[in-house]
């Protein structure tokens, strides 16, 4: 991860989460449902990241998304976002789900930014134990060979 440049992270499937239960018996896909979803949390790290985890970040708009590959289990995925434009109140977001090398997925989608909604208890999608159990600032700093 490089504040203000990109995001990069890794997932892989064994084949025994629950959702290839049903999603397909017999030859289990990963959803494309979570593809997308692993896009807007690797966008979100970045554009909280941008601003110093102040504010919350929310999934607003898909404005596109590709498939290009199923994904079957077992994969190791490797999932890359990138801020297209950034504004006060949200960013477009711009990423990839790679698999074996391969374009899984791509989408463009915005995020949007807000004041936590409680002061006192802080962020809901930023809290201090969410970024100690991602290790964030400490990937930050390795990433720009800070440590």
């Amino acid at each position: 991860m490089k504040k203000g440049s990109f995001s990069r992270a890794r997932k892989s499937f064994s084949g025994e989460e629950d959702f290839f239960q049903d999603h397909f018996p017999g030859r289990p896909l990963v959803p494309e449902t979570i593809l997308i979803e692993m896009i807007a949390q690797a966008g979100g790290v970045l554009l909280g990241l941008e601003m110093d985890f102040k504010k919350e970040v929310i999934l607003a708009k898909i404005a596109e998304a590709r498939f290009a590959e199923a994904v079957s289990p077992p994969c190791t995925l490797v999932v890359e976002a990138r801020i297209a434009e950034a504004r006060e109140e949200g960013a477009w977001i711009e990423g990839t789900v790679l698999c074996g090398g391969k374009t899984a997925a791509r989408t463009r989608l915005l995020l949007v930014t807000m004041e936590a909604l409680d002061k006192e208890k802080g962020p809901v999608v930023f809290s201090d134990g969410f970024l100690k159990n991602l290790n964030v600032y400490e990937v930050v700093r390795q990433s720009e060979g800070l440590s």
